[in-house]
């Protein structure tokens, strides 16, 4: 607990008002990473970027710039941790960028070369990961298998594809079946990724349904999944395959692009956002809430573009300007009070936020 209560220390220090400390020396990686902001970047000019937020409270943007003393790529979309290196997919550049989890350092550059726009990506176990694509030409995108092993240069980084309908955006591996959302919620067990296996999810008058773009799929501590559309919060069984609970959000007016949904840490309450309200469900009383628990004053010009959950249960807001190159601003918030911790810039248009394990 020895950093959480550093870090508290130091958010009590810190007004909302204020950006925290902010260098350009990369060695402060060694401080100990808290969380890792995935920046998109301008859209064609190759200028996707990280944002590290360590333990001391420092912040350094362009992290994998400064390592490797290139660009990462042309709109990164999310990050994962796979043993000991990390995973950025760049849409634009149809690849997906491997690097050493400590040091930052690049370990391969896995070109993709299909008409894709990956987004995610999830761990299948060995070498194996299942990476989404927002692609959707002819109503069709691909959910791609590819091969992590990165000491065979020569291997078929891209062993497979299956086709999929509509757009397919962040997973849930759970029981041994790969939930993905998108333009549907669909499910294959392990054994059987295939296209003949895939099945959907429906709901009560039989239709399947969309999620949105930056809408997690999360477990919850009974190991239930939750889900965000743009009119309904669903509450679904991952072994019958069928929703438990639907709560019609639909009058809070859910943007089907960037509504965002998360979890605390112990699986006890789901979180989802509505522009810049935040608001709560208690899995023990499920029911439709009232009011939010978050309503932040940013100033008008600005969007949230994200919202998530962190280790410690607060909640972060990534706040953009659209049609300027202005930096993104990211503030946190204490989930009891309502109140801003902090604010710190970040890059242009974050489109994801890893927090690290390392929290005791």
């Amino acid at each position: 607990m020895k950093k959480y209560l550093l870090f508290i220390s130091l958010a009590i220090l810190t007004s909302c008002e204020s950006e925290i400390n902010e260098s350009e020396d990369i060695k402060d990686i060694a401080d100990g990473t808290r969380a890792i902001v995935v920046n998109e970047g301008q859209f064609g000019y190759g200028t996707s970027s990280l944002t590290l937020l360590t333990w001391t409270g420092n912040v350094t943007n362009d992290v994998f710039r400064k390592v490797n003393n290139r660009p990462m790529g042309d709109v990164a979309q999310s990050l994962t941790k796979i043993g000991d290196n990390y995973y950025v997919p760049l849409n634009n550049s149809r690849k997906i960028e491997a690097f050493d989890s400590k040091t930052f350092e690049s370990v391969e550059t896995m070109s993709i070369n299909e008409d894709v726009i990956p987004m995610y990506v999830q761990h299948l176990g060995g070498d194996s990961i299942a990476v989404t694509d927002q692609m959707w030409r002819n109503s069709s995108s691909k959910l791609m298998i590819m091969d992590i092993n990165h000491k065979d240069k020569n291997r078929r980084v891209l062993r497979r594809y299956i086709k999929m309908e509509g757009q397919t955006y962040q997973m849930q591996l759970v029981n041994n079946k790969l939930f993905v959302g998108g333009s549907q919620l669909s499910v294959f067990d392990l054994e059987n990724l295939t296209e003949q296996g895939r099945r959907y999810i429906r709901n009560s008058a039989g239709d399947s349904f969309a999620l949105t773009d930056f809408s997690k799929i999360v477990v919850d501590k009974d190991g239930m999944l939750w889900v965000l559309t743009g009119n309904n919060v669903y509450r679904i069984d991952p072994n019958t395959e069928l929703i438990t609970n639907s709560i019609d959000v639909s009058d809070l007016k859910i943007n089907e692009r960037i509504g965002c949904i998360d979890i605390s840490p112990d699986g006890n309450t789901v979180y989802f956002n509505s522009s810049r309200r935040v608001y709560t469900i208690n899995i023990d009383d499920i029911k439709k809430p009232q009011s939010p628990i978050i309503e932040p004053v940013i100033e008008s010009r600005r969007t949230i573009y994200n919202m998530c959950v962190s280790k410690e249960n607060t909640i972060f807001m990534c706040a953009v300007v659209y049609g300027s190159l202005s930096r993104a601003q990211i503030h946190e918030f204490n989930i009891e009070t309502g109140e801003c911790i902090r604010t710190f810039n970040a890059g242009l248009f974050p489109h994801f936020i890893y927090f690290t394990e390392d929290f005791n």
